[in-house]
């Protein structure tokens, strides 16, 4: 097999009506005008390779209508020596205009790079869109011309031309290559195991246990059965600043309705060395939607990564700002689409434009401007993460690119962030200036069309913002726009209702299912709502968990709690243990959660054993998987732990081991079914032994009949339940009602009553 080679081509066709601009290209891309330029040491920093300036010199060649460009490409062609890209001027009557030019070059030859040469009063971004493919081999040249914009394009395109043809010719020889070793493997299983992707299995456990891992990660230098043996694999392949956004998308996996997910990582390999791979895994599920196992590939993506670096870094920046520029926004926004495209996280665009920045550039002078953007630029910088992209498009406009969004709510958190940011003084120079912004955003959905078309709808969403007066953010779709500001709303609400002691705590009761005996109360907030009136918790806790506010809401609830079981304690009725519902944003705030737990039972004079948190299984199997050790150090300190509304999600035992658990709440959906399905009652019997057997409690959540109970008491097993059947949630002074009782015995036949829920002040339909 003879290997092709790369040729050195740095030939450029110039294609121009006008004679004297095609002397202004001579005279821009001469080697004499290259000698001092800054691009030979980037090339040389670059690629490695000493350049110098008869090797930077153009071979340059000129054409003053589309039809000569198009028979001097085709000459260039015939004898071997293509061009490696053009300068196309947009309108050069009486012949093609540049668009019809590019396309009829295209045709003939696919690889040739293009920088289209264009004026503010040619064809709109639309139009050029609907003609041409707005790909990386198409650039935008804005006249006025600027020599150094003119010797970027040159050296970038010309290098990436060179770039792509040794791309090229590696694929050539890789799938020869492969061709000639698939001719050799008759074995289906041999073939599998030499490919370059790396096939593997997890088990759908929390913890996701590496089941088997194709023998070619030999190629990485590691074994693959000790890589299936050891249970932190992950942390011996992953490096550890991309381990974040790896349990990031792990845990998207978890959610039942996730597709699949595409992520890219370093991963270590045997001699301690990093390669950069691709990883693409797909979950597998049983008719009931839950989780088996997940299956994925791993590609090494390191040569691919490397060049694109390579070719980004010649020309990325804004030189005012050291932001990127518009090119590299677009480069970064076709990566997002097409990530997203393949199942990774959905993204973020936002477009902002300064209010009123002419006139500080009219009053102050320009360079009052220039230290305004740059400063602009620096606030902007600082409110978004490291992984955001946040570009100058150009004057006044800035744009951002937020990755990893899972709701709406972060891009309003983060537009108001800037907002707020922006909005403060300056002192420019000894010039105090004030200004303020305008936001438009648009967010990647499935229906999404291209990556242009984003960017063109937050353009839009930001004229809708300065329309409704400036200085403020603004969705382009009305209904997330909506849902949004419903969100924002609530939560701002919710904050004042924390300040203002708008919030309650009722008590749901848990009883011995046989006797009815009270056993604990479980805290569950209630808002009374100056204007929407008396709020359920699934009403504004949603809101509270998006926004961040459910950790105010959090304390709030704990301290009043624990203050109410002192109450209880002190009058004699306290139940033996206070349940209190706890959240991943809690449960993420790690040692701040456990010290406000030891501070707030202290005030109270409580035992650590006085409470019991419950907690899904969704948000145990996200700890878990991010080695979240908050639980199992709660635990420890004697906090009592409950999974709650077991049986939904994975009904895995992997994580009983990790947290020890005192309690399984039987999700209500799982005990209805139970009732009706002979195989899930078999199952439900099965869970309640293997908890008995282990010591772990049960309770039965949302009993509300005669019929549930019978079954559950059936079983033969000691239980707790909650649920209509004994009673709904009720107030602090109802509950010490049923405390001061002691038991709750409903009615088990007709003409039966019972004196508790008869005195007590909710209707009996209420009572389930």
């Amino acid at each position: 097999m003879k290997a092709p080679f790369a040729r050195n081509n740095r030939r450029i066709l110039i294609v121009d009506d006008t004679a004297s601009i095609h002397q202004d290209f001579a005279k821009i891309l001469s080697p004499h005008a290259l000698e001092n330029d800054a691009l030979s040491s980037a090339e040389e920093a670059l690629f490695g390779t000493q350049v110098v300036a008869s090797d930077l010199g153009f071979v340059l060649d000129s054409a003053f209508q589309g039809l000569e460009a198009l028979n001097k490409v085709e000459a260039a062609l015939a004898k071997d020596l293509p061009y490696a890209m053009a300068f196309i001027d947009m309108r050069m009557p009486p012949g093609w205009d540049g668009l019809e030019t590019i396309e009829r070059l295209w045709q003939v030859d696919p690889k040739l790079q293009v920088a289209l040469c264009t004026a503010y009063s040619d064809y709109s971004w639309d139009d050029i869109a609907e003609r041409l493919e707005l790909g990386d081999r198409l650039l935008i040249l804005k006249k006025p011309f600027d020599a150094i914009e003119i010797r970027q394009m040159a050296s970038t395109l010309t290098v990436k031309w060179q770039m792509t043809e040794e791309a090229a010719i590696k694929m050539t020889l890789l799938e020869q290559a492969v061709e000639e070793r698939t001719r050799e493997l008759s074995d289906a299983n041999i073939i599998v195991q030499n490919s370059p992707t790396i096939l593997y299995r997890l088990r759908g456990e929390p913890s996701f246990p590496l089941m088997y891992i194709s023998h070619n990660i030999t190629k990485f230098g590691h074994v693959a059965a000790q890589l299936v043996a050891s249970a932190n694999w992950a942390q011996e392949l992953i490096h550890p600043e991309d381990q974040g956004k790896v349990d990031n998308a792990m845990a998207r996996i978890l959610d039942r309705h996730a597709a699949g997910a595409s992520i890219e990582f370093r991963l270590r390999t045997g001699t301690g060395d990093w390669r950069w791979v691709e990883n693409r895994y797909v979950p597998v599920r049983d008719s009931d939607g839950r989780l088996l196992e997940v299956e994925g590939i791993i590609i090494d993506i390191t040569e691919r990564k490397q060049a694109e670096e390579n070719i980004s870094l010649l020309a990325r920046t804004d030189g005012l700002t050291g932001l990127v520029n518009h090119a590299t926004l677009l480069e970064r926004l076709h990566q997002a689409f097409a990530a997203a495209r393949r199942g990774a996280a959905t993204f973020s665009v936002f477009y902002l434009d300064l209010d009123h920045f002419k006139r500080i550039n009219d009053t102050l002078g320009h360079p009052i401007g220039d230290l305004l953007l740059q400063e602009v630029a620096r606030r902007i910088k600082a409110c978004v993460r490291e992984n955001d992209v946040v570009a100058r498009p150009g004057g006044d406009e800035f744009a951002i690119v937020q990755f990893d969004v899972g709701d709406p709510t972060q891009s309003a958190t983060l537009a108001g962030k800037v907002r707020d940011e922006l909005v403060l003084p300056y002192t420019l120079d000894g010039n105090n200036v004030r200004v303020s912004v305008s936001i438009g955003i648009s967010t990647y959905t499935n229906t999404s069309v291209s990556a242009e078309s984003l960017l063109a709808q937050a353009d839009m969403a930001l004229y809708q913002s300065k329309e409704k007066g400036r200085n403020q953010y603004h969705f382009h779709s009305e209904e997330i726009n909506q849902e949004v500001l419903d969100r924002v709303s609530i939560a701002n609400d919710l904050k004042q209702a924390i300040e203002r002691n708008q919030l309650e705590l009722h008590y749901l009761p848990e009883v011995d299912l046989s006797t009815g005996k009270i056993l604990g109360m479980e805290a569950q907030v209630r808002w009374s709502h100056p204007e929407r009136g008396i709020l359920e918790p699934d009403m504004f806790l949603p809101a509270a968990e998006k926004t961040g506010v459910i950790i105010a809401l959090g304390h709030w609830l704990l301290d009043r709690a624990c203050q109410q079981m002192h109450q209880w304690r002190n009058e004699g009725m306290a139940p033996p243990v206070i349940a209190i519902k706890l959240s991943l944003a809690q449960l993420k705030s790690g040692p701040d959660l456990i010290y406000d737990v030891l501070r707030t039972t202290a005030l109270w004079n409580l035992r650590l054993c006085d409470l019991r948190f419950d907690v899904t299984e969704a948000t145990l199997a996200q700890t878990k998987w991010t080695h979240n050790d908050v639980l199992p150090r709660l635990r420890e300190l004697g906090v009592k732990i409950a999974i709650d509304d077991f049986g939904t999600e994975y009904s895995s035992f992997d994580y009983l081991k990790t947290y020890r658990v005192n309690h399984l709440k039987l999700a209500q959906a799982f005990i209805d079914t139970a009732t009706r399905d002979p195989a899930s009652a078999t199952t439900l019997r099965a869970i309640i032994n293997f908890a008995r057997e282990v010591g772990i409690g049960i309770i039965a959540e949302g009993v509300e009949t005669q019929e549930q109970r019978s079954s559950l008491i059936s079983t033969g097993s000691p239980m707790n339940a909650q649920g209509y059947y004994f009673s709904k949630a009720v107030s602090s002074q109802q509950a010490a009602a049923l405390l001061m009782a002691g038991s709750i015995v409903p009615p088990t036949f007709p003409g039966t009553t019972n004196p508790i829920l008869e005195d007590s002040p909710y209707p009996p339909e209420d009572r389930g």
